[in-house]
Formats: C-alpha cells, sequence, structure tokens
C-alpha cells in the first residue's frame, strides 16, 4: 500500500497502520536559508527530504481554489518607518488600515511580519469587513489541484485548505482577541451579522470546492478554550461545522479542523461537530489535556498529530518521545495519522522524525 492509499483509507474506516505525516516545511525553510540544513539534504527539494526521511506529505498538494472579490477592491502598502509598514483596503463601503512591524530575520528566512493594528478598530470597520465577506468567492481550477496532485505522487493524498471559522479569522486577522469579544457585547447584532455572512461565505467556496476531485479538506479554524470557549463554540462554530460536514459527507469527501493549543474545555463539543477528524490537538505536557480525554472526545474520529512539538527539542529525552510514540500508536491505531503538533520546530531535532520513522518501519513496516 503506499502512502497515497494508506491516507485515504485511513480516513475511509479500512486501515490497519500508521501513516507517518509531520509537517516539516518550517524547518526545512529555516534551516536552508540559515545554511544549517544538513548535508545529505543539500540540493534534494522538500518532497525529496520527505522521502528521505521516510514520511507523507500533508499539504504538498494544496492547490485548485482561486480567491477573488465579487466588488471594487483597491490594496496597497506603503511604509511608514523603518520597521512599520501599513496595508491599506480600499472598497467602496470604507477603508480598513493594518499596521504591521517588521522584525528583519524573524524566522531566519526573512521578515516577520507582526500585526500591531488591527484593521477593525469601531463598528464602523466591522461594517466595511462584512462588505468584503460578502463578496469573497472562490473558482475552482482543477487544473492546478490535478498539477499538484501529480507532484505529490504517491507521497499522499491531497489536502486542499478551506476557510477558518470567521470568529477566529476576526481574532486572528481583524480585530484581535479583545477587541473581538468587545464588539460582540457592544454590537451584538452588527457581530451577528458578521458571523452569518462568513458563514455564508464558507459554503460558498465549499460548495465550488466540491468541483475539485479532491476528497480531504481541512478547516483551519485554530479553536482554543482562549479563542473560543464553550458558549462561544457552541453557538458561533459547532452549526458551521455541521453544515460543511453535511455536505462534504453528501458528496463523499472527508473534513477535518485544525485545533492547536489548550483545547480541554471544548472537546467535548467534538462528537456534536459533524467532522470526520481533528488536527493538532496538543496533550500534556505541552497543553492541557490528557491522551484518555483526546481518546474519548475522538471516538469514531481520524484524530491527526498528537506528538507534542516540544518533544524534538534536544532538552527532552529521546526515550520520552519513543514511549510517548508508542503510545499513541497503541491508542488510536486504525484512525491515526501522527504527526507532530503542530510542527516541528526549528531547534527540533530532525533525527528524531527518523527515529519514529524506524520505529513504525519495525513495527509495520513503512508503506510505499
Amino acid at each position: 500500500m503506499t502512502r497515497k492509499e494508506l491516507n485515504l483509507a485511513i480516513f475511509e474506516g479500512k486501515a490497519r497502520n500508521v501513516l507517518w505525516q509531520p509537517r516539516l516545511e518550517t524547518w526545512i525553510l529555516y534551516h536552508r536559508a540559515k545554511g544549517t540544513l544538513p548535508q545529505r539534504f543539500s540540493g534534494l527539494t522538500n518532497l525529496e527530504i520527505y522521502d528521505k526521511l521516510g514520511c507523507s506529505i500533508r499539504y504538498g498538494a494544496h492547490a485548485g481554489l482561486a480567491y477573488y472579490y465579487r466588488c471594487y477592491v483597491e490594496t496597497f502598502e506603503r511604509s511608514i518607518d523603518n520597521t512599520h509598514v501599513e496595508l491599506i483596503t480600499k472598497t467602496e463601503k470604507g477603508t480598513l488600515r493594518t499596521v504591521y512591524q517588521i522584525v528583519p530575520g524573524g524566522m531566519g528566512y526573512g521578515d516577520n511580519r507582526r500585526i500591531v493594528e488591527f484593521p477593525v478598530k469601531t463598528v464602523e470597520d466591522l461594517k466595511v469587513l462584512i462588505h468584503l465577506v460578502n463578496h469573497q468567492n472562490a473558482v475552482a481550477v482543477p487544473e492546478l489541484f490535478q498539477e499538484a496532485a501529480d507532484r505529490v505522487g504517491k507521497r499522499a493524498e491531497p489536502t486542499v485548505f478551506l476557510t477558518s471559522t470567521g470568529f477566529t479569522e476576526l481574532i486572528k486577522i481583524h480585530a484581535g482577541l479583545l477587541n473581538t469579544f468587545y464588539l460582540l457585547d457592544d454590537h451584538p447584532l452588527e457581530f451577528e451579522e458578521y458571523i452569518e455572512a462568513c458563514n455564508h461565505r464558507d459554503m460558498r467556496i465549499a460548495k465550488e470546492a466540491l468541483k475539485l476531485p479532491c476528497r480531504i479538506f481541512n478547516l483551519g479554524d485554530h479553536v482554543t478554550n482562549e479563542f473560543t470557549p464553550p458558549p462561544i463554540l457552541k453557538k458561533y462554530v459547532v452549526p458551521r461545522w455541521k453544515k460543511i460536514s453535511q455536505l462534504l459527507t453528501e458528496n463523499n469527501r472527508f473534513v477535518h479542523s485544525h485545533w492547536d493549543g489548550n483545547s480541554r474545555l471544548i472537546l467535548p463539543y467534538l462528537k456534536e461537530s459533524g467532522l470526520h477528524g481533528v488536527e493538532a490537538l496538543t496533550p500534556a505536557p505541552m497543553c492541557d489535556m490528557t491522551l484518555e480525554e483526546i481518546y474519548q472526545a475522538t471516538e469514531g474520529m481520524v484524530v491527526l498529530d498528537l506528538i507534542p512539538a516540544i518533544f524534538f527539542l534536544p532538552s527532552f529525552p529521546l526515550k520520552e518521545l519513543i514511549s510517548f510514540t508508542e503510545r499513541v500508536i497503541d491508542m488510536f491505531m486504525g484512525r491515526l495519522i501522527l504527526g507532530v503538533s503542530d510542527e516541528i520546530p526549528a531547534p527540533g531535532e530532525i533525527e528524531r522524525i527518523e527515529a519514529i520513522s524506524e520505529l513504525i518501519d519495525k513495527k509495520f513496516g513503512l508503506p510505499d
């Protein structure tokens, strides 16, 4: 069985093997830029590095959806000073302004742009954002998807990103954590209008995505205890999951949501979400969930990752990583796509990725 075949078989409930699918792009990019990439990887592409390490790749074939606005939008960027730039977004309903701090070489491979002034500060700004969301759409381009899928080949079943939930988008991109909750409390009618606009947009794009010959989709939601505590999750996020999951299930597709961070309080809502899987749940000692709690909350679902990123740092004994990995495999076998929650950090030891490949090969045999 190939890695691609096993990837899909896990979602179909037909697997009896483990797919080792860590995300390595950030680590590779960092060390390639720093000149610290191990010599044995010199001249290799990302895909070839995955092959050399015995791993599958998760998002190597993310392609095929082209996003656009069905309204007038003009964006441009200009410098404020040596360390700050502003992004101006003009629409017929108003203008939004985002300010970024530029940290040179923030990740070792380029400037790190940090939002220091979010574009949505007032309810009038929120109305401009609602206008944009109402006119956001995507068109499926199957040729682009197929080109990416062919490049990945047998390494993995392609996974394509869909939109994040509007609630966490507001926190991460548009308003920040504190102001999102102020807007919710001070302007509930406009806030509800924003969420409804996001939900309609998400369904538009999910329906368009069905035109791609893709079976697995991801929602980059980033839900956590802090971002989406139980009352918020139940009201604003779970209904959206149910609708998208129902649409994709009816069309023989699969969807999982990205969770990373402390999530113990919202774990019980997974069973009513309709999701086929959940990505990047991060157990203790890194976050606030035990493997037993995750096991109970995800019964019948595919779980992706589960190995805390800190286990790949030199400060943690290798035997702890191996022991934890064996425990994860024993508990979740058959519905597990093993990976790092969330990614191997730049200081992480790539030899530990190989150690897990060797463990799986010894116990089950690595898929082709």
